[in-house]
């Protein structure tokens, strides 16, 4: 029976493995974007209108001004006329569509000619040029962009998700009361996900910031970088750090889809929905463990995953930096719980999970040392008497490890200037009211100019973790014998109000901005001490319901999972309407206006100047620009300098004929190089990177495998 099944898996994966390949070679459910409104709201008159003078002669549109993705793109047409005419296509931020200018036919209607982008552009234009005749009429114009995978992607996804919810059932894993408490979790992630099923991604907060950072992976790994550390994305295509300066380890399978076909929408709509699973996930484990109730972890599953605070942190603020440690707080809290009131021998779970919010987010890295240092101080008789001080050290040194490949780059580039300086705030200004911890979808309540301290987005607690919390504190006073449990839901209770405390305006952040010499301004916003409260309420909730229950878990789990949706539905619907959004076939403009993470005085606007600058008498052929990779034949009669269309960050490498030349910084600290007179040859330009990375990157893949092999050593003994 045994045998049989495990060949049925076999097969069933197989079969899966075949389905999802034909569906991806074959196409069959490819789908493109087809702009069809363009006659009406790009050429601002009815299809059809003649124009039979000369004095109409010229542009006669401008539009659509639509921000599109590096691909090959077709236009067809329904423009007649008696004379030479052309369709133009021009950008803002200086990329070249290749061919720039398509002829009509004379007295020909109909038409369709394909035009390629090489790099993401920002306002392109398609316009009728009406040059010569005695009349022109245009009836129709479309525009197609390149074919996208999305619905295969999804089909893949879910063919996976059920081949392995099967062979958890096969394998006697999925047990009915399984079923039952993955069933309440699953509507949570679904209800806290639904602003993510749609085509579109609203712009929020930090949109723009983070779309741009996934575009810019994505270019590097299209590359050829792994990791990346340049993309050729950012600041039309001059190229970018941002990898080194804002982790994005967990943006890597999406930046990959998207080179594999996946519209940026859909990769961030995923992601979104990722992160969601992710972290019902990684709080069901941290709970399971630290109470050792099964009704206990799905109520704080529930309870975190539609939390207000982190349900804003994905949709409001679109931080996708700080949602993505939120998936890892649970666990590290797990951590800590263990090194320091646990099985100190589990101290690998705070070490890794340490190294996953490093890798997602600085500020939050911050908060959690900050978190660790408190705990350790409130505790350090039972550290130092229990010898779990080794414990914490073999933590730290792991999540180090880990992160050496991230950090050695960042330190480097850190002592050159290079960094976000200008993003730092005076903490006591961002502080919240006591009041707003209490409202109930902020972000609906019209704004009393009269206090800034109330914030226009929902920056609340929410009662679900509220109410959470009081029943842990309630379990905890009135429990007649001592329980450890009890005892740790009310030091996470306690740990929840004051990190809530910390983030309003009756903490003096003035004088801890004092004490700390300015440091603190690099938190930027004190409420973001509310990830911490909600994990914490949420572990405590889901403690203190499950108790308060007394037997009955399936319907306390059941009306938790009602509150929470009926919480956080009005901000959901509220994301899920904005007006605001990228639609489908578009991208985020590559023209940032920002300097954030640049070589110091770097301007942006000058980028859009995509053309190669030569001092000196000197010819340059086959010029060719892939991401952060100029190639180009030269030939150089006298010494002589060319600058090129990249921010010159340390790390590039210019060699002629496969010998190196050097290179410096020209004007707007774009990459000059230095031509010898005589040169004559290919010219090529890359992102190498630096030596020590690779020594660093062999220290992070060596402790991860190392990592790995102890795992799978202690399952196998």
């Amino acid at each position: 029976m045994v045998q049989k099944k495990k060949h049925l898996l076999i097969g069933i994966w197989l079969l899966c493995a075949v389905l999802i390949a034909l569906v991806f070679l074959s196409g069959v459910l490819d789908r493109q974007k087809t702009w069809t409104d363009m006659p009406y709201l790009m050429m601002r008159f009815d299809g059809g209108l003649s124009r039979d003078t000369a004095a109409y002669y010229g542009l006669m549109n401008d539009g659509p001004g639509l921000n599109l993705p590096a691909g090959t793109y077709r236009v067809k047409w329904s423009i007649e006329g008696d004379g030479g005419n052309r369709l133009l296509i021009t950008t803002e931020n200086g990329v070249q569509a290749v061919p720039g200018e398509i002829p009509l036919e004379t007295g020909k209607a109909q038409g369709e000619a394909a035009f390629v982008l090489e790099q993401a552009a920002q306002g392109v234009d398609i316009a009728v040029s009406y040059d010569s005749g005695s009349y022109i009429r245009v009836d129709d114009m479309r525009l197609y962009s390149p074919m996208y995978r999305d619905h295969a992607f999804t089909f893949a996804l879910l063919a996976l998700a059920l081949c392995a919810l099967y062979t958890l059932y096969l394998r006697g894993a999925l047990t009915p009361a399984r079923r039952g408490r993955l069933i309440l979790i699953s509507l949570a992630v679904l209800i806290a996900s639904g602003p993510a099923f749609k085509d579109t991604v609203c712009i929020g907060h930090d949109t723009t910031f983070h779309l741009v950072r996934l575009c810019n992976l994505a270019d590097g790994l299209a590359h050829g970088q792994f990791p990346v550390r340049l993309g050729g994305f950012s600041y039309n295509g001059y190229g970018a750090i941002t990898s080194v300066f804002y982790p994005d380890v967990f943006l890597y399978p999406f930046a990959l889809m998207m080179n594999l076909g996946a519209s940026l929408p859909y990769a961030v709509n995923l992601f979104f929905i990722a992160v969601n699973i992710g972290s019902a996930a990684a709080m069901y484990v941290a709970a399971k463990r630290i109470f050792k109730e099964e009704w206990a972890a799905v109520c704080a599953s529930i309870l975190y995953t539609l939390s207000i605070y982190r349900v804003s942190d994905v949709f409001t603020r679109y931080a996708f930096g700080e949602m993505t440690a939120m998936v890892f707080l649970p666990l590290f809290l797990l951590g800590l719980y263990e090194v320091v009131l646990g099985d100190k021998a589990r101290w690998k779970m705070l070490g890794v999970s340490a190294a996953c919010i490093y890798l997602s987010h600085m500020l939050s890295t911050l908060i959690c040392a900050l978190t660790a240092v408190g705990l350790c101080a409130l505790f350090i008789v039972k550290i130092v008497r229990e010898r779990r001080l080794m414990a914490i050290v073999k933590a730290a040194a792991v999540a180090g490890l880990l992160c050496a490949f991230q950090l050695v780059p960042f330190v480097q580039y850190s002592l050159q200037d290079i960094g976000a300086q200008e993003l730092a705030k005076d903490p006591a200004f961002y502080a919240i009211s006591p009041a707003q911890l209490f409202l109930l979808g902020a972000g609906e309540l019209s704004l009393d100019p009269r206090d800034i301290s109330l914030s226009t987005f929902a920056l609340e607690i929410g009662l679900p973790l509220l109410v959470g919390a009081a029943l842990a504190l309630y379990i905890a006073a009135t429990a007649e014998k001592k329980e450890e449990r009890n005892a740790i839901g009310l030091l996470l209770a306690a740990a929840g109000c004051a990190f809530a405390f910390m983030a309003t305006t009756l903490f003096p952040w003035s004088h801890v901005r004092v004490l700390t010499r300015g440091l603190s301004d690099y938190l930027q916003f004190p409420w973001r001490f509310l990830m911490m409260t909600a994990v914490c309420f949420a572990l405590a909730g889901g403690w203190g319901c499950a108790k308060f229950a007394r037997g009955h878990g399936e319907q306390m789990a059941a009306a938790v999972l009602c509150v929470a949706a009926l919480s956080a539905l009005p901000t959901l619907t509220d994301e899920a309407r904005n007006p605001e959004y990228i639609a489908f076939g578009e991208t985020v403009s590559p023209n940032l206006a920002y300097t954030e993470y640049t070589i110091p005085c770097s301007e942006t606007k000058p980028t859009m100047i995509q053309d190669v600058l030569v001092q000196g008498d000197m010819q340059i052929t086959a010029y060719q620009k892939d991401g952060t990779t100029i190639t180009a034949q030269i030939d150089a009669k006298e010494d002589a300098y060319v600058t090129l269309p990249l921010f010159g960050y340390d790390g590039y490498r210019v060699e002629l004929n496969d010998q190196a030349l050097g290179w410096t910084l020209g004007e707007n600290n774009r990459l000059q190089v230095n031509i010898p007179a005589g040169a004559q040859g290919e010219l090529r330009v890359w992102f190498a990177g630096k030596g020590v990375w690779r020594a660093a990157e062999g220290i992070s893949l060596a402790a991860a495998l190392g990592l790995i092999a102890l795992a799978l050593r202690k399952r196998w003994a």
